[in-house]
């Protein structure tokens, strides 16, 4: 159960990434509904953000406890993966920023998001290869 329950919760993250981009990148553009498009936002990203962490717990302990023919670290797939917490940690930090009225974060926050976004498709795809 373990070896099937990282990859579907990657591939929920995966689908919830793209969702919190796509309402991150209509925040930006929008002239009416702000507040209702950031609570949105904010609450898809946050869930996301756990979701993350929780797939990346998942994934090591999956490799930990069920795969003797992998080492945790040796991966394209656990570096990639750990980068993606990474950037969506900046992402998450950024957004407190923001938040407390930090403008510069506002420039930065995009950056991380949409990098993250594009490393969890690549990640997606090493992992393909690892699923039993």
């Amino acid at each position: 159960m373990l070896a099937y329950l990282h990859p579907i919760i990657g591939f929920l993250v995966l689908i919830l990434l793209v969702y919190s981009g796509s309402l991150g990148l209509q925040l930006r553009r929008a002239r009416r509904d702000r507040p209702a498009l950031a609570a949105r936002h904010v609450s898809c990203a946050r869930a996301t953000y756990v979701l993350v962490l929780l797939s990346w717990l998942a994934g090591a302990a999956s490799v930990l406890v069920t795969r003797d023919d992998l080492h945790l670290a040796a991966s394209l797939h656990f570096r990639s993966a750990t980068l993606l917490a990474v950037l969506l940690t900046g992402s998450a930090l950024s957004a407190r920023a923001i938040e407390r009225g930090h403008d510069g974060a506002r420039d930065w926050h995009p950056w991380f998001g949409g990098a993250a976004l594009l490393l969890a498709a690549a990640h997606a795809v090493t992992g393909l290869r690892l699923t039993p």
